[in-house]
């Protein structure tokens, strides 16, 4: 692990993973990220692992340069608005452990692409996988039609796949972490209403479910409605559309999860 202090070095990209006691995920995402093409990136690891020698243990092995840094558990956007604090590149992408990019040249094309428009944010494609093994089909969706219907019908952009400017996302105050699983999505709410995304038109990353907002469905149900009326102002109109898509999305977990 090579160790260093960032600041005052200026970097296009800040990538931030943050880890839990899973080391064969945060290696995953090591793995990926030590396959890239792109030559210099900042890399921010935030580490609450019960155990704080595993990740170190993995870094040490890399020649990647890392700012680690263990940090007492408080929940993921906490550790994820550490990792941000400490960053120092121009835009921020959150990539956690288990998490991957979808092939060696994906940082390379996200910062060609950023470097032309310099966008507020961007968001590419995300291949999601259940926790089997399998790829799970996602249906073709366009991002004005869904901003216009605010994301009701549950398809918006994973942060998987969001690039925002460090500057931006800084202004906003980091993620809300009065919410515990829809703070991304939330922030994903407010950046929308600042400006439309840059679309880049390639896949970015590969994400397997299995996290809160997946296992964690009535809760999440609550906390992305909460999210969605705390940005967007409701009519008549749209608190229809609220209650209609979100019974529809409820029912769609009852009948998946059986209980």
């Amino acid at each position: 692990m090579q160790s260093q202090d960032f600041a005052g070095y200026p970097q296009e990209l800040s990538v931030i993973t943050v880890v839990m006691d899973d080391p064969a995920g945060f290696a995953e995402t090591l793995m990926s990220l030590e396959e890239q093409s792109l030559p210099q990136f900042n890399w921010v690891v935030v580490d609450s692992s019960t155990d704080p020698t595993s990740i170190p243990a993995l870094l040490s092995q890399s020649k990647l340069s890392v700012d680690y840094e263990w940090v007492k558990p408080d929940g993921i956007y906490p550790a994820m608005n550490q990792g941000a604090r400490r960053s120092n590149g121009k835009y921020l992408y959150f990539l956690n452990a288990g998490d991957t990019l979808y092939d060696s040249i994906t940082l390379t094309q996200v910062t060609n692409a950023v470097r032309v428009t310099s966008p507020t944010w961007a968001f590419g494609g995300v291949n999601f996988w259940d926790r089997n093994g399998q790829q799970l089909k996602e249906p073709n969706w366009d991002y004005s039609v869904e901003h216009r219907h605010r994301f009701t019908r549950g398809r918006f952009p994973a942060h998987q796949s969001v690039f925002v400017r460090s500057d931006v996302f800084k202004e906003l105050g980091n993620f809300d972490t009065a919410f515990t699983i829809a703070a991304d999505f939330h922030m994903i709410c407010r950046l929308s209403q600042i400006q439309d995304p840059l679309a880049l038109g390639f896949k970015v990353a590969h994400f397997t479910q299995g996290g809160a907002s997946t296992l964690s469905w009535r809760l999440a149900q609550t906390e992305f409605r909460r999210a969605r009326t705390s940005v967007f102002p409701l009519n008549l109109a749209g608190r229809l559309e609220e209650l209609f898509f979100g019974t529809r999305a409820y029912l769609s977990h009852l009948v998946v999860n059986r209980r």
